[in-house]
């Protein structure tokens, strides 16, 4: 107890100086909306006065060098985005009943009016092309929250806690509105359960779904909603589909589509439809496109994966001409790529980031990176002296698939003990963002280990086809593909064989408990959040949806591969001393499956323990959680395979 007391307290030192922040007291940068007509851009900065209080996101205007925060009574604002005249601005505002609301401010930043009487949380708000109404999907109180974003569900500012959560339940639904701003009256444009919508002219494209719950979404279907209250199918997909828009005249639709894994983490085609012809897939400078957006009637700007670069670029609905206008190492965004705008000279405005370059508000022009605002401070600066470097690796899967992932070393001569930190999803993906968002990471690269940041079969940025590879197979060929990288990275003499490690949660954390029932190499596993036992995280998750489509087989059919793949039913195979973490409010993967991983462990005497943090969902972010499951995460490792010899 007294050495994870120390490790305990070193952690929250190191994390304490690590949220430092410089003289604009700013943490972090996200969702840049550049202005259509003049050199000004609204984005969202996250502000921490000191390094244990409260941080708090809140729309800022930045402008010849400087920067000024609107709404300053609200307890929180995000998600700016400017009218097609740039003559409006729309955030959404967190008020102190903790419901989101939409706000309209002049380009100046001073309140114009904000829609009232919603009933629910606004998610999302889009301007029509003519500038004078706003469509709006807002989620009611119980509505259900991705994994991505924590699980759990929407607040309702209610303290009656003492509630039963009732099945079937059809409450909780997304629901479509548009509000006449010049009017100040808002109305409902249909019953169905709404996930994101946009202008296609003077309609609406959205993805919708009957149902409310959150694997609802991975059948949900594309439609064309009138204000009349016409309703007409557009694209049957095959996979799942997010991030509908429409060009400003009305003409065309477009929407990605993808294998996906969790709402909010698609990446995929970019397609396109019109009255008449079938809809058409785009092509995008062989991009998994995450991100897009009409810049006029024909040309769409999208942003994207390319193996471990992102991509910028715009591409002509009429003619299928596509140009790439930048890639790089360096990514945005907190899980993929983000697609900022476009100046009015026409240079990308984004958010970027890299391994040693905290986020930071740029201009892209032919002439080099301009910094409109940064977010460096004492605390990046004390985190990039800790966390070594980061290097993209390649290797071959035993099959001959080239791999690729990232590599961050420790300061100091190798070999290193190694900790593989497997992504989410399946189908997400690395890349080289700032470490310091990845707590997990910097943690372990400062106290002396390398983590191996593969992208197997399965991940992102590489096209259909690879992310496709994992379905029916998850846990078996990606394996592989992440066993032959630390064999790559041991033969090169970067790691030490006998000190390595995995981490992951989510998917990640049901390949921490998986893999160590396969092979004798980890000394130590930590799986956060994980999927131990697919049948009973069939019947209690939110997104049992997930496992059908990954998985072959029944359920309950014993030769299944929710048997066959199933960590709980081949644990007697493990050795490898395993923590387990999990938060109490998770509705993806609930809390039992870590408890019965743990239980049976222990049973038959590997060295196994549980933390169950009670106000924590789909992984942990409250600060005090996240440095107490960073503290037992180094202890754990450093028990079983310390950094020092």
């Amino acid at each position: 107890m007294a050495l994870f007391d120390e490790t305990a307290a070193w952690v929250a030192d190191y994390q304490s100086r690590a949220r430092l922040t410089g003289e604009t007291r700013i943490a972090d940068l996200a969702q840049a909306a550049p202005h259509p007509r003049r050199d000004l851009v609204a984005c969202t900065a996250t502000f921490r006065p000191g390094p244990d209080a409260a941080q708090r996101r809140q729309v800022v205007l930045v402008e010849g060098g400087r920067h000024r925060p609107v709404l300053p009574d609200a307890a929180a604002s995000s998600s700016p985005v400017w009218s097609a005249d740039g003559d409006r601005l729309c955030v959404l505002a967190t008020g102190a009943d903790d419901l989101v609301t939409v706000v309209v401010l002049d380009v100046s930043g001073v309140e114009m009016t904000r829609a009232t009487g919603l009933g629910g949380s606004a998610e999302l708000a889009r301007w029509s092309p003519d500038g004078t109404r706003l469509a709006l999907v807002v989620a009611d109180p119980g509505a259900e929250i991705s994994d991505v974003w924590g699980s759990g569900t929407v607040g309702g500012g209610t303290d009656e806690s003492w509630r039963p959560h009732v099945q079937p339940d059809d409450g909780g639904r997304r629901r479509l509105l548009v509000w006449d701003v010049t009017e100040a009256s808002h109305r409902t444009v249909t019953a169905l359960n709404v996930w994101e919508t946009d202008w296609c002219g003077d309609d609406l494209v959205a993805v919708v779904s009957d149902g409310a719950g959150e694997d609802a979404w991975y059948s949900a279907r594309l439609m064309r909603l009138g204000l009349d209250g016409e309703v007409a199918p557009l694209y049957d997909a095959t996979h799942q589909l997010a991030r509908p828009s429409g060009s400003p005249d009305g003409r065309t639709w477009s929407v990605l589509t993808g294998f996906a894994s969790d709402r909010d983490l698609l990446a995929g085609s970019l397609v396109v439809g019109r009255p008449g012809p079938a809809p058409t897939v785009l092509a995008t400078a062989d991009t998994h496109v995450t991100e897009h957006r009409w810049v006029s009637d024909d040309v769409v700007l999208f942003i994207g994966h390319r193996g471990l670069d992102t991509v910028v670029g715009s591409v002509d609905a009429r003619t299928g001409d596509s140009t790439e206008i930048w890639s790089g190492r360096a990514t945005t965004g907190t899980y993929q790529p983000e697609l900022g705008g476009l100046s009015p000279t026409g240079e990308p405005v984004l958010v970027l980031e890299q391994h040693d370059l905290p986020p930071r508000l740029v201009r892209l022009g032919t002439d080099g990176v301009a910094v409109l605002l940064d977010s460096a401070g004492p605390g990046t600066a004390h985190v990039i002296g800790s966390t070594g470097e980061t290097r993209s690796v390649t290797w071959t899967s035993p099959d001959a698939m080239p791999m690729e992932g990232l590599l961050t070393l420790p300061r100091g001569d190798g070999p290193h003990p190694l900790v593989v930190h497997v992504h989410g999803g399946p189908v997400g993906a690395y890349q080289d963002g700032w470490i310091g968002r990845d707590a997990h990471t910097t943690i372990l690269v400062a106290r002396g280990y390398a983590a191996f940041r593969p992208n197997p079969r399965g991940s992102a940025g590489r096209g259909a086809a690879f992310a496709e590879a994992v379905l029916g197979d998850m846990g078996g060929l990606d394996v592989q593909d992440i066993l032959s990288g630390v064999d790559t990275l041991v033969t090169a003499g970067l790691v030490d064989r006998e000190r390595v490690g995995i981490t992951g949660q989510s998917y990640a954390g049901f390949m921490a408990a998986w893999m160590p029932c396969l092979s004798d190499l980890f000394a130590a596993s930590v799986a956060r959040s994980p999927c131990t036992d697919w049948r009973s995280q069939h019947l209690t998750s939110n997104i049992a949806e997930f496992d059908r489509l990954f998985l072959e087989g029944d359920p309950f059919d014993p030769g299944s591969q929710y048997q066959t793949r199933n960590p709980l039913t081949h644990h007697a195979q493990c050795r490898t001393p395993m923590l387990l973490t999990a938060g109490s409010l998770d509705l993806a993967t609930p809390v039992n499956q870590a408890q019965q991983m743990y239980k049976a462990l222990s049973e038959r005497g590997v060295e196994s323990a549980l933390a169950i943090y009670p106000e924590e969902g789909h992984g942990v972010q409250a600060p005090p959680a996240l440095a107490d499951q960073c503290a037992r995460m180094v202890s754990w490792f450093e028990r079983f395979m310390p950094a020092q010899r």
